[in-house]
């Protein structure tokens, strides 16, 4: 029967893996934001922190698939294991852009929506290090509520990214460079959204 037990402190390990390994990108992708200097080199890096992340969902699959009895719901492990996966990927998808697209200046918006992911990646990590402790559940819900905050600032910076791109560029292949780097970045913080959806679910279903 011991096979069939749940083992918290795998998925525990998993999921303090893959936020780690998040954070890093983010951290990564911000830090070409200032420099993009050997930026084919920097953006490879995250290239292979993605490949992390992919290696880190399949044995979190793979650990789901073998018991029958978990930490919480099946349907929630299976959840938070797809968006924290989303949010590598399309951290990773803007920075494949800034090679393909050939980009050496970085606009000051894309800086801070790179800055803003950065934060709430970071509120995600402490988001689930407090999930797996009811004592500190309040502590993951405070950091659900940040990242919510700064998924609107995102939308306000990426609003007014697009408003001053169409008022102010002229270059029509500028244009759809720029705001498609600009709505990934956004849609990167609405990914990390949807974790804490999904960890604020978990903790009400416990509670």
């Amino acid at each position: 029967m011991r096979w069939f037990l749940p083992k918290s402190n795998d998925f525990l390990s998993m999921f303090r893996h893959a936020s780690d390994n998040i954070v890093d990108g983010a951290a990564l992708f911000h830090e070409i934001t200032l420099d993009p200097s050997n930026l084919k080199e920097k953006v490879e890096r995250l290239k292979e922190m993605e490949h992390v992340g992919d290696r880190i969902t399949h044995e979190a699959m793979d650990l789901l698939n073998q018991h029958f009895i978990t930490p919480f719901d099946r349907e929630d492990i299976h959840a938070l294991i797809s968006r924290l996966d989303d949010v590598i990927d399309v951290t990773d998808a803007a920075a494949q852009r800034l090679v393909l697209f050939r980009i050496t200046a970085i606009p000051p918006h894309l800086r801070r929506l790179a800055e803003i992911l950065l934060s709430s990646t970071r509120e995600m990590q402490r988001a689930l290090v407090a999930l797996h402790n009811r004592k500190t559940h309040a502590e993951a819900l405070k950091a659900c509520v940040e990242i919510n905050r700064l998924e609107n600032d995102a939308d306000v910076v990426h609003r007014e990214a697009l408003g001053e791109l169409f008022a102010n560029s002229t270059d029509a292949i500028t244009i759809i460079k720029l705001k498609e780097l600009y709505s990934l970045l956004e849609s990167a913080t609405d990914r990390c959204e949807d974790v804490a959806n999904v960890v604020q679910s978990i903790i009400i279903k416990a509670s």
